[in-house]
């Protein structure tokens, strides 16, 4: 059975279009991508309908897949709809960090924060969970590299992690960042350090001492929010 392309994505999503919230999104989300109106919950939905009974058996199809559907969108939600496809439980056991590459180009390409931090925290963090040692260096890697998005990602992949959080690769990412000016990093390293204190507060309070002077009062007071 065919798999629906780009245009039947979009046909279904006009479905559910609301105009009236379109032009408010895309001014929010700051897209050079027109928007739709459709809630991310939505798209969610649309992703397993459309894909979810036709699922992919291994990660080169599934890759070609999603970045078809990902580079011919014509609207952000478009885009949503292909990032959720990996989230589709048919296919978390094909993230491993031999997905890494399409990652990185999903990251270096949607480059905002609502695409980044949706497949940081709900496809990159299960990579992790699957190939532990592998995804290990994977993120180091992304921790210190140069792009801004990529970072985030170190940062935030595991915001919903809990005690299963790799506090060492964690730790890595807040340092290779924590110096850095960009807002979307300050309020990271604050994300990941709030999500990490709710289970383990005496960690981000040692953090909180060793980086004392170096963090920022965005990412202090994120921190704090889980101590308080």
């Amino acid at each position: 059975m065919p798999r629906p392309g780009p245009k039947a994505v979009r046909a279904a999503l006009r479905e559910h279009a609301r105009p009236d919230k379109a032009e408010g999104m895309r001014a929010y989300l700051k897209s050079e991508l027109p928007c739709l109106g459709v809630q991310v919950p939505v798209a969610r939905r649309l992703a397993k309908t459309l894909f979810g009974t036709a699922p992919c058996d291994d990660l080169s199809t599934l890759s070609k897949l999603v970045e078809q559907l990902w580079f011919a969108a014509e609207f952000r939600e478009e885009r949503f709809v292909a990032l959720n496809i990996l989230r589709l439980k048919p296919h978390r056991a094909l993230l491993t960090a031999k997905a890494a590459p399409l990652l990185e180009t999903l990251i270096r390409s949607g480059a905002w924060w609502d695409l980044v931090d949706e497949l940081s925290a709900h496809v990159v963090g299960v990579m992790l969970e699957n190939d532990p040692k592998a995804m290990a260096k994977v993120l180091r890697r992304w921790a210190e590299s140069d792009e801004l998005w990529l970072k985030r990602s170190a940062l935030v992949c595991q915001v919903v992690r809990g005690e299963e959080t790799d506090l060492d690769v964690l730790e890595h990412a807040i340092e290779h960042a924590v110096d850095g000016k960009d807002f979307f990093l300050r309020k990271g390293i604050g994300w990941a350090m709030r999500s990490v204190g709710r289970k383990y507060p005496a960690v981000v309070r040692r953090w909180l001492t060793k980086w004392e002077g170096r963090l920022s009062p965005l990412s202090v007071r994120e921190a704090r929010k889980a101590l308080s």
